[in-house]
């Protein structure tokens, strides 16, 4: 992978350059094998110029990968924050949408490893400082809406000059108005309708970084999460129409335990101590723990970071994509996250903390964590300023491998190579009269020790996305006895007595 991140700001110091850029996986030839696709910046300024494109990275299998962006299509040029991937058209194809400082994309598989740009067909371009992004069922009627979240407004043409000990500092998001969220509905014939406004979200402007889609409460529908910057974080609940009300204050999301709003970057979900509910983890800027919401099983979250560990050692680094992944195939859910601070410069005025800071990645053992991060191989040894991360199996041998942007230069790829007797199985789900892609979709494994859950998502972590096909860590089971399926639309299915080791592929009855 010969990508390089860049973005240039001509030492003006603006806002939007510490927030790129996300990053995703895509199965975009449908060949059984994850490709990869990193975001990238550009040149900005009252004219902004264009630099290097996203670009898009084929996978060849054996960690072997070519750079196809060019010849796909998908070699946008624009300053490129967030992305969320998914089968907005039900055609078979995974589709990309790209959130950007400027006019937004979405590229529609074409199937023959060609993308389109329907950006205006579709109508779901705005012009906006763009951040996480994602895909999901809002209403149950078989087809993929688009949530697209806003930072600030007027992050260049209002550009704030700031210092600190007499040197030059980035702006902070107080520093600017904050910008409303926006929600576009699926209609069916490749046209999304703007119903920001009539879903009840346009009132709220918050300064949005990462997204993730997840039924919290557990009753069926999909519900928005969105984090945000020295704001309250904010928790969609969704009627099941596509209609929505912020309970985050209410649900305990809104800030950390003691009442801070801290400085969210990340956020990713998944039941970390298999109680059947999902739980999320946040991550934070400096002098700041990240946070782990524990969900009572009732919708209800509390900080658990200290209580389990789950800040390690990281309170004074800036924090920015994490990942729940599995590991070492036990069955419970670890952590990953990405650090490195917004200012090349930091070191002239912060003495706790530095550009480029080691990745950390955090252990679970009976839902405590541990820091392992110095003892887990030479993949933790690369030490940039990293941002977006993707957590999937890219070589199909049934463990968990990691790829990271990093700020100003060339990604980090981490192959997964954990010695364990543990077994594991791989679910890749198509709908029928659900999402095709099944984004949305909840899965529990039962196992005679434990309960598996987990949930298609389409966009999550910083502002990235992956993970449409599910991991699961079976642990010594050598059979699942029972797997329950619940669909986008609520439809139910159950499997028994399934053969551990294996990508097992459901098409919906």
């Amino acid at each position: 992978m010969d990508f390089t991140h860049q973005y240039d700001g001509h030492g003006q110091k603006y806002i939007l350059e510490a927030l790129a850029s996300g990053m995703a996986t895509i199965d975009f030839d449908a060949d059984g094998l994850m490709d990869v696709y990193f975001l990238n910046g550009a040149s900005i300024g009252p004219q902004m110029a264009e630099m290097l494109p996203n670009t898009l990275y084929r996978n060849l299998g054996d960690f072997q990968f070519a750079r196809v962006s060019e010849l796909s299509g998908t070699d946008d040029r624009n300053f490129s924050t967030g992305v969320a991937v998914a089968d907005y058209d039900n055609d078979g194809f995974s589709d990309i949408f790209v959130n950007n400082y400027g006019p937004d994309r979405l590229f529609r598989n074409n199937g023959d490893g060609t993308f389109s740009d329907l950006t205006e067909t579709a109508k779901v371009s705005r012009m906006e400082l763009g951040a996480g992004a994602c895909f999901f069922d809002a209403d149950g009627d078989g087809l993929l809406d688009l949530y697209s979240s806003n930072y600030v407004k007027y992050p260049v043409e209002k550009n704030v000059k700031r210092t600190t000990d007499g040197n030059t500092i980035y702006p902070g998001p107080l520093d600017f108005e904050p910008e409303n969220d926006f929600y576009f509905h699926n209609e069916g014939d490749g046209t999304f309708t703007d119903l920001t406004r009539e879903s009840g979200i346009a009132e709220i402007r918050t300064t949005s970084m990462g997204t993730v889609a997840t039924d919290y409460d557990n009753d069926g529908d999909i519900d928005m999460v969105i984090v945000n910057d020295l704001d309250r974080n904010v928790l969609l609940e969704n009627d099941g129409t596509g209609k929505f009300i912020d309970v985050g204050i209410q649900r305990g999301i809104a800030f950390s335990f003691d009442g801070r709003r801290n400085g969210n970057m990340g956020v990713d979900c998944a039941d970390y101590d298999n109680n059947g509910s999902m739980d999320l983890y946040t991550t934070t800027f400096s002098n700041e723990f990240p946070v782990l919401y524990k969900n009572d099983g009732a919708g209800n979250f509390s900080d658990v970071t200290l209580a389990t560990g789950a800040g390690g050692r990281m309170k004074q680094h800036a924090n920015w994509g994490t990942s729940f992944l599995d590991i070492e195939n036990d069955g419970d859910k670890d952590l990953f996250i990405a650090n490195g601070h917004v200012d090349p410069n930091v070191n002239l005025w912060a003495f706790n903390t530095s550009w480029k800071v080691a990745n950390s990645v955090l252990l679970n053992e009976a839902g405590k964590f541990k820091d392992i991060s110095t003892t887990v191989g030479s993949g933790l040894l690369p030490v940039e300023s990293s941002r977006g991360n993707v957590a999937e199996d890219l070589d199909n041998d049934g463990d968990i491998d990691m790829v990271v942007l990093n700020s100003l230069t060339t990604p980090t790829v981490i192959k997964n190579d954990t010695v364990t007797p543990n077994h594991w199985l791989q679910i890749r789900l198509i709908g029928r009269t659900a999402c095709r892609d099944a984004t949305g979709t909840r899965v529990q494994v039962f196992l005679d020790a434990m309960t598996l859950t987990d949930e298609v998502h389409s966009g999550r972590g910083y502002q990235s996305s992956y993970g449409q096909r599910l991991s699961f860590g079976l642990g010594t089971a050598t059979v699942v006895p029972k797997i329950k399926i619940r669909w986008s639309n609520g439809k139910q299915e159950e499997l028994t007595d399934v053969s551990a080791n294996q990508l097992l592929i459901l098409v919906q009855k």
